[in-house]
Formats: structure tokens, sequence, C-alpha cells
């Protein structure tokens, strides 16, 4: 339950009958189809992509490259099952939100060692750094809600 202003708590709802705001749908949304598309980029045209991300030579292992598409068009599957239901799909989010820190961090080591072109950095904002606010939001909002609506017990 979550309490609503300093009435006492006489203003008490049910948070599972909350929905989240609609911009949540809309970002979750917005974010299976932005790693759909980079997805089919990386997997169908794996010598393009892999110039477009800072590679000076396409990789040879090509299938390795692939995989990174694979696992960004599952975040993608991700994202639009949590956009059907934010409130219950947060902890998909989180993944989503560690995946674009996480590569963030990984992607500029690459570049502080020489291992991939400074070239890539343009897309770190694009790709990584818009998503950290609007995933950390629903994240958080959500998993407030989750706790608020299942109080532990104590006894």
């Amino acid at each position: 339950m979550i309490s609503r202003g300093d009435t006492g708590g006489a203003s008490l709802i049910h948070s599972e009958n909350v929905r989240p705001p609609r911009w949540q749908r809309t970002v979750l949304l917005a974010a299976c189809i932005h790693c759909s598309v980079w997805s089919l980029f990386i997997m169908g045209l794996p010598e393009l992509s892999s110039k477009v991300y800072g590679f000076a030579e396409p990789p040879q292992d090509v299938h390795l490259w692939q995989g990174t598409g694979l696992f960004i068009g599952l975040l993608a599957v991700g994202y639009g099952m949590a956009a059907g239901n934010p409130r219950q799909h947060w902890g998909i989010v989180l993944i989503g939100l560690l995946a674009k820190v996480l590569g963030a961090i990984g992607m500029t080591v690459a570049v502080v060692r020489g291992q991939v072109s400074a070239n890539v950095l343009w897309l770190l904002p694009i790709d990584d750094v818009i998503w950290w606010w609007p995933f950390w939001r629903i994240v958080r909002d959500n998993w407030r809600a989750t706790l608020a609506s299942h109080p532990p017990d104590c006894e």
C-alpha cells in the first residue's frame, strides 16, 4: 500500500492498482525499437556495423560480433515485454540499465587502451547514455511500488 500525503493513513491505495505513468511504456517501446534496429544491423551487416562501431577491420570471428547483435535483440524483446507492464517487469529494465552502463564503461576502456578507435565514442550518447535516466526512474519507481505493495512481515 502506498500512502499519499500526510493524512495519517486515511488515503491509502493499493499500488498494484495504480498504473505506471504512460511515459514509462513509451520509453520502453522506443528502447525496443532502437535495440531491434541495432540488432538487425549488427546481425545482418556485420562488416559494416563493426566499422560503425569503430573497428578498423571487421572481426575475424564474425559470428561473435553477430552474437553481440543477438544479445541486443534479446534486450529488445525484454523491453517489449516490460512495456506491457513496467510495474511487474522492472527487473528486465534493471538488466537493460546495467547493460547500458557497463557497455558504455567497457567501450570507453577499450578506447583508452587503444583497442577501438575513439570514433566510436559518438555512439555512447545515442546508444547508451540517453537511456540511463529513464531506465533508472522506471526501476526505482516500480521497485518502490513493489515493496510498498508487498511489505515484509514484521512480527
